[in-house]
């Protein structure tokens, strides 16, 4: 690609990450808002009280899912959640010679254990597992006779661990929300070039591929969850 395309790719992705950013920080200061307004206003409820959680996943860069947690014990539940996104990453080249069809399709899971201390209510640590089911590939395709002329594949390790922290509200109405953060610990992806005989992609190609891939493989998770205790 040429130096104008990397650097609006560059511009692009500074712009998204500050949108998302911002909406991320809009939402937590709107969850804590809530959260604060609700408590004032009802009882607040333990969760000592309750042994299960039911909760939607409504906002996390690896797509929206399901969350169910179990309590064992007063200070530790058992945690399974479960999301997925999908997407596309194609763009056009510069010489209009050729289409891409790229995309990435992911599926997560993670089993954690989560730790809640007596002395600050509804403050976590989480360890545990993930299993990933993650996808991403380009194909690149002649504009004259649709020949396929290259194929990039990322591989993904399906398993790894996680460690997380997060804060839980849990009202008299059994309503409860969350926020937490999650650092994913996997090994890296691998990635296969397969050329055709006239096409060549070379390390900065190979570079440009790579960060693309990057920013739809966080190792850093954010969540907001809502949902019920009973």
């Amino acid at each position: 690609m040429s130096s104008n395309t990397n650097v609006a790719d560059i511009n692009r992705t500074r712009e998204m990450i500050h949108q998302i950013s911002v909406r991320l920080l809009g939402i937590i200061v709107g969850v804590l808002l809530f959260s604060t307004t609700l408590t004032s206003n009802t009882t607040a409820s333990s969760l000592n009280d309750k042994d299960f959680q039911i909760q939607a996943i409504v906002l996390s860069n690896l797509g929206p899912g399901l969350g169910f947690s179990y309590k064992f014990t007063d200070n530790f539940w058992l945690n399974l959640e479960a999301q997925s996104l999908s997407g596309d990453m194609s763009e056009n080249s510069d010489d209009g010679l050729t289409r891409e069809e790229s995309g990435f399709d992911s599926q997560t899971t993670f089993l954690n254990l989560r730790y809640y201390p007596a002395a600050i209510d509804g403050l976590f640590a989480q360890i545990g597992v993930v299993n990933r089911n993650w996808e991403a590939k380009k194909e690149i395709y002649s504009k004259q006779n649709s020949q396929r002329k290259a194929v990039y594949r990322v591989e993904y390790p399906t398993s790894g661990y996680n460690l997380g922290v997060g804060k839980s509200w849990i009202f008299s109405s059994g309503l409860t929300t969350s926020v937490s953060f999650v650092r994913l610990i996997t090994d890296e992806p691998s990635i296969d070039y397969e050329l055709g005989d006239d096409w060549e992609c070379n390390s900065a190609c190979q570079a440009d591929f790579e960060s693309d891939v990057n920013k739809y493989s966080p190792k850093n998770v954010l969540f907001l969850n809502v949902g019920y205790s009973f």
